[in-house]
């Protein structure tokens, strides 16, 4: 009973986080659409926690630290699925013509660069456009190795989060939510690999704290 009740700890900043957005999303989006896209748009959610509850199942919550990175690392999720345009992918998909918009905004390059480097050129490496990019994968950096022994190394984070960025790119050309950029996605893996050197910084950091403090006479 104890051991359930910690999970859906976990899962309750998430699930509160579902509700809310949900709720008015839905208002928007989805009040006035057919059963198709409205069935559609549920689906979305349920593969969500199909791998939440998957995750949470397969992970040990023995301290307090393992329910607070799990919890955190799905409230991150839900809010890049939601900047990405995630929950709209199959409404957007369900349109009859959507390939034929898609291939016209490949060919009119509508809100599609598929020049690398354009971005520096438009924008300054301050600017938000260019900052949100390095910011949105950089948690994943620091969340992968905390969570998954296989993503240890510096060369395993950084394929996952380049093809994190290539999926997120499609998403959002597949959806004309938000332009599609081959800069975003050299961006948005930086970002990640910049967060695996800032977690592998400060674990060092950490290590060296603790053997101080064991050699102490304090």
């Amino acid at each position: 009973m104890y051991i359930k009740l910690k999970k859906f700890l976990i899962t309750l900043p998430v699930l509160l986080l579902t509700f809310f957005f949900l709720t008015e999303y839905y208002e928007k989006e989805y009040s006035h659409t057919g059963t198709t896209r409205l069935l559609l748009f549920f689906f979305t959610v349920i593969i969500l926690y199909i791998w939440i509850i998957h995750f949470i199942t397969n992970r040990p919550q023995s301290t307090f630290w393992q329910l607070l990175i799990q919890s955190s690392f799905f409230v991150y999720v839900f809010m890049v699925l939601t900047l990405t345009g995630y929950f709209i992918l199959f409404r957007e998909i369900s349109y009859h013509d959507w390939w034929q918009k898609m291939l016209h905004r490949i060919e009119k390059r509508d809100h599609v660069n598929l020049h690398l480097f354009k971005i520096f050129s438009i924008y300054r490496i301050t600017d938000r456009q260019i900052a949100g990019n390095l910011i949105m994968l950089f948690p994943l950096g620091i969340y992968l190795p905390l969570l998954y022994k296989r993503f240890s190394g510096f060369l395993q984070v950084a394929l996952l989060s380049l093809l994190v960025s290539i999926t997120i790119e499609l998403l959002q050309l597949a959806t004309s939510y938000r332009s599609a950029d081959i800069d975003d996605i050299l961006l948005n893996t930086f970002g990640a690999c910049a967060g695996f050197v800032f977690y592998k910084t400060m674990t060092g950091l950490f290590k060296i704290s603790v053997s101080f403090n064991k050699n102490s006479n304090i």
